[in-house]
């Protein structure tokens, strides 16, 4: 699970330290812990299921950025959110595409983290009634 969490981090153009005992590894530690936790409770189940690996990944991403923007330790001006185009005309059909100018970097960093968190992500196919 570590090792999947920090390529994902690592797709998303952002470095985990890997020097040993490091706050990086004891934040990834920590939250994948409680994602599986927040999981399994959602789910009542002991394990979770292998469909929902990619979502736990990106719950963990999701919860390590938070982690790390609220402790002030994340630069998000690193991150490009710049669409690919905001208008394409072919001839004379022309197509421009609902996006606001006026979002800061940071707006969108947080709707990203909305989206790696998952948070409206409902388990109900998975869960198990205990008695």
């Amino acid at each position: 699970m570590l090792q999947d969490v920090k390529e994902r981090l690592k797709s998303l153009g952002i470095t985990v330290s890997s020097e040993p005992a490091n706050a990086d590894e004891m934040i990834l530690n920590f939250s994948i812990e409680k994602v599986k936790n927040h999981i399994n409770n959602q789910t009542n189940l002991s394990e979770i299921p292998e469909a929902l690996h990619e979502i736990e990944v990106d719950m963990v991403v999701g919860e390590f950025l938070y982690s790390k923007k609220s402790m002030g330790q994340l630069n998000i001006e690193s991150i490009d959110f710049d669409a690919v185009a905001k208008q394409v005309q072919d001839g004379d059909t022309n197509t421009t595409f609902a996006i606001s100018e006026s979002s800061t970097p940071e707006a969108q960093f947080n709707e990203f983290l909305n989206y790696l968190r998952h948070n409206e992500t409902d388990f109900v196919r998975y869960r198990v009634l205990l008695w």
